[in-house]
């Protein structure tokens, strides 16, 4: 592979939540796998975690994200996202291109520490999941009347 033509990218992937830990783990392997054998460089992979999207996809409420950071040609691109389109266990994909910018700013923020609401509040997830079906129920109930 030519290093002068290489891009840096970014794809964000989404599978259902409802999934079990080991499988999600086994679609991450599955798509290492899949950049591997087409010999692009994966950087960085960040999982995200579970969380709430903003509305259905597939009649599912809740995703399990996870990033991945890499550098590869540009053709590899349209191969990643036809996989990536015909496999039924995503739910949603967006793959960008970093320009020199976000670059910096990722390069910016590996040395800060990581914080989210979970973190900061303490949320009981347990109570936290439930409390969101109970609106997604309110939600179905009053856009059926």
């Amino acid at each position: 592979m030519d290093t002068t033509r290489l891009n840096t990218y970014e794809t964000v992937i989404i599978v259902s939540a409802s999934l079990e830990d080991e499988d999600i783990d086994k679609i991450l392997k599955r798509y290492e796998e899949f950049f591997k054998n087409n010999n692009v460089e994966i950087l960085e992979i960040e999982k995200w975690g579970r969380k709430r999207m903003a509305y259905h996809i597939k009649k599912v409420r809740t995703g399990y994200y996870f990033l991945i950071r890499f550098r590869s040609e540009g053709s590899f691109i349209k191969k990643l996202e036809r996989t990536l389109q015909i496999d039924e266990q995503i739910l949603r994909y967006l793959t960008v291109r970093l320009d020199k910018k976000a670059l910096a700013y990722v390069e910016a923020q590996k040395g800060k520490p990581v914080t989210s609401l979970e973190e900061e509040f303490d949320f009981d997830e347990v109570n936290l999941n439930q409390n969101l079906d109970e609106q997604e129920e309110q939600e179905d109930s009053s856009n059926n009347n």
